[in-house]
């Protein structure tokens, strides 16, 4: 029918006509159709994550997303422009999966208007873009109830964590109270527990107190209960079986856990110089083993391309030279693919250890840190904790070629570690009377608080844990709770071989501002550590999103032939900008020479004449030469720029003009091909 409608005088143009038509009635008829769509990105970026969609469907408050992007700052800088229709696209999609639960209201903040004063009143940031002080706006404010929470400035950086943070931000919104942290450490965290010590609460409690409730638990047994949202672990040593079995239930039963196990703790040494004993070691391998963890006991990792730089000789003669067990793990030895690490740049750790883990482990597990491999372990037992023998391993060193991993996260459904259910308690031992335990025994120091010997008699091997001043006593009449065999719920648990990374001084300076404590940090350890636990705290649904992919797609090849250019030039602009500045000083000198010998004086220089015309042609010659590199220095560096946009100018003409007329031209000779062969079929 359609050839019969072709073949007629005119059927052309109808035809034409006909289609038009139809693609206008279908659009029409489209439009009433609304959350129809396909994504068709190789990412998936327009699809929201299971995870996401969970988390929109269990709340329960209506949220109201206010969205300020600024007009202008989409017009005129392409890169914010193109990152607000992504952030748009996103936040319409969450509206379009909630049910109506979420609401999106678009604004442009205007200068000096009623809006700019909202959003500003909101914590929307402001950005100047010109000189002129005029700012734009491209930020978030999110409601529910009475409980706000606002994105200030987007940053197309964090494009690839866009859904995880909106996820983060709605499900946080909609969260009733703070998320408990239960932290058990034998490190001073929240000061020194002898009045006399002059030890303070480390700064870093404070930066997790202002998201989080923070519980300081010595009971594990007692106090590790269904309120603790996540379980902060830090070098928690000599652990008794009714413990461990504590916190392998706390775990079969859903709990989170940032666990900081270290094979050699620095600051439990210091303190045991100082006359208040910790064990230097800790370890939770009798639980990770379990699961095809573990992390080797009394081995430190050494990394010669991350050692930090320190000093190893004397304030008098300072001596710089790398600390082998000093690792500043930075971009390429950062999982930036994680939700904990995506942000992080720079993390410095103090003698870390190593995890290892099974071929045919229980669970999932994925590097956040790892060395380069230029690695080597050694035994912790070569460590001097009186005078660091820094030059000692750097002697010692042979890479293994091995990378070694200090950080992972843990993921998946396994076994108890118990499965005869809880352990027998281990008997009390006998106390001491005064004939037994003489000062130097070990059995006798074990049983000492730390208190009971302030002048660190007590060796730190055989150091006790910290013990509170009063303890609190377990609540009595209380049901014992059922034996859980299995993980009720995939483990999440983010597991640290180092501790020592917490204290201040490995990542941030403190100083005294009109009688504030300020910190300046110059690594990121704190941040990883409030990463992980905001995203510990998160649901379920929030832990399993990962990063996306992004909208921007770069001409790569356009990149390469930039960069290929470029360096092809720059060589060449290099060498002759090195003779130039070569040539440029002789001239001076030469000149200086002749200006002395004009002016006279008993320090002048006396020439022939001879001598006088060698130097002004040497003169000449130089200015000839200055002005001639000058000259093919300018062209070398517009001869670049040429390239570039020549290279630039045939990638638009070819996507531009080549491909839609090669297009036009195949549709054209297809068209000549058909009338042609059904000219010859009515032959």
């Amino acid at each position: 029918m359609i050839n019969a409608l072709l073949n007629r005088k005119g059927g052309w143009i109808a035809g034409i006509a006909i289609a038009i038509a139809v693609f206008v009635a279908l659009n029409v008829g489209l439009s009433g159709v609304t959350g129809l769509r396909v994504d068709l990105t190789q990412d998936r970026l327009f699809t929201l994550s299971d995870g996401t969609e969970k988390i929109l469907q269990r709340i329960e408050e209506p949220v109201s997303l206010d969205l300020y992007i600024s007009q202008r700052l989409v017009e005129e800088v392409a890169l914010y422009g193109l990152y607000a229709t992504r952030v748009r696209d996103m936040v319409n999609e969450f509206a379009a999966v909630s049910d109506g639960m979420v609401t999106v209201t678009e604004h442009d903040p205007a200068p000096f208007s009623e809006t700019e004063d909202t959003a500003v009143s909101a914590g929307v940031q402001g950005v100047p873009i010109d000189t002129g002080g005029e700012r734009v706006y491209f930020g978030l404010v999110a409601r529910a109830g009475d409980r706000v929470e606002t994105v200030p400035f987007f940053q197309p950086t964090r494009e690839a964590f866009l859904e995880y943070d909106l996820a983060r931000l709605i499900e946080g919104l909609t969260r009733q109270r703070k998320p408990v942290i239960g932290i058990v450490t034998d490190l001073p965290m929240f000061g020194g527990f002898d009045p006399r010590s002059q030890e303070q609460r480390w700064m870093l409690i404070d930066g997790i107190e202002e998201s989080f409730e923070v519980r300081n638990i010595f009971d594990i047994e007692a106090d590790l209960n269904e309120e603790i949202d996540v379980l902060f672990m830090a070098h928690a040593t000599r652990l008794k079986d009714e413990q461990l079995y504590a916190i392998d239930q706390f775990l079969m039963r859903g709990g989170r856990a940032l666990l900081m196990v270290d094979p050699y703790s620095e600051i439990a040494a210091l303190n045991t110089l100082s006359g208040r004993p910790i064990a230097r070691d800790s370890t939770l391998n009798r639980l990770l083993e379990k699961w095809g963890v573990s992390i080797e006991e009394k081995m430190v990792v050494s990394d010669i391309t991350l050692a930090r730089m320190v000093n190893a000789g004397t304030a008098e003669n300072i001596r710089p030279a790398p600390y082998l067990l000093w690792p500043s793990f930075r971009a390429d030895n950062i999982n930036a693919d994680d939700a904990v690490t995506r942000d992080i740049t720079t993390v410095n750790m103090g003698t870390p250890g190593s995890i290892a883990v099974a071929d045919d482990a229980a669970v999932k597990v994925e590097t956040l840190l790892e060395t380069t491999e230029r690695s080597q372990l050694f035994d912790s037992e070569m460590i001097n904790p009186r005078e660091p023998n820094i030059l000692e391993f750097i002697e010692k060193f042979q890479a293994d070629d091995k990378k070694y991993t200090t950080a992972v996260r843990i993921s998946g459904e396994v076994d108890s570690a118990f499965p005869d259910g809880k352990p027998k308690p281990e008997p009390e031992p006998e106390a001491a009377t005064p004939d037994e335990g003489q000062p130097g025994d070990a059995a006798s120091d074990e049983a000492k608080p730390d208190e009971a010997n302030p002048d660190g008699a007590a060796p730190a091997e055989t150091a006790t844990p910290a013990t509170p001043p009063a303890e609190p006593e377990a609540a009595e009449g209380e049901p014992e709770r059922p034996h859980v065999a299995r993980s009720q719920q995939p483990l999440n648990i983010v597991l640290i071989a180092d501790a020592d990374m917490l204290e201040t001084r490995f990542w941030a300076t403190e100083q005294e501002f009109f009688g504030q404590r300020v910190l300046e940090p110059f690594a990121n350890n704190g941040d990883l550590v409030i990463n992980a636990l905001e995203n510990l705290t998160g649901s379920g649904d929030l832990i399993t999103l990962r990063s996306r992919g992004t909208a921007q797609r770069p001409f790569t090849r356009v990149e390469a032939l930039r960069i290929a250019a470029n360096e092809q030039y720059r060589a060449r602009e290099q060498a002759l900008a090195t003779r130039l500045q070569e040539t440029q000083q002789k001239f001076d000198e030469a000149q200086q020479k002749a200006s002395a010998e004009s002016q006279g004086g008993a320090a002048a220089p006396v020439l022939t004449a001879e001598q006088k015309t060698a130097l002004e042609t040497e003169l000449e010659t130089l200015r000839t030469d200055l002005l001639a590199i000058r000259k093919e220095l300018r062209d070398v560096q517009l001869k670049l720029r040429e390239d570039i946009e020549a290279l630039d100018t045939t990638l638009r003409f070819a996507n531009i003009v080549l491909v839609p007329a090669l297009v036009g031209v195949f549709a054209i000779i297809l068209g000549i091909a058909r009338i042609r062969r059904r000219a010859a079929a009515n032959a």
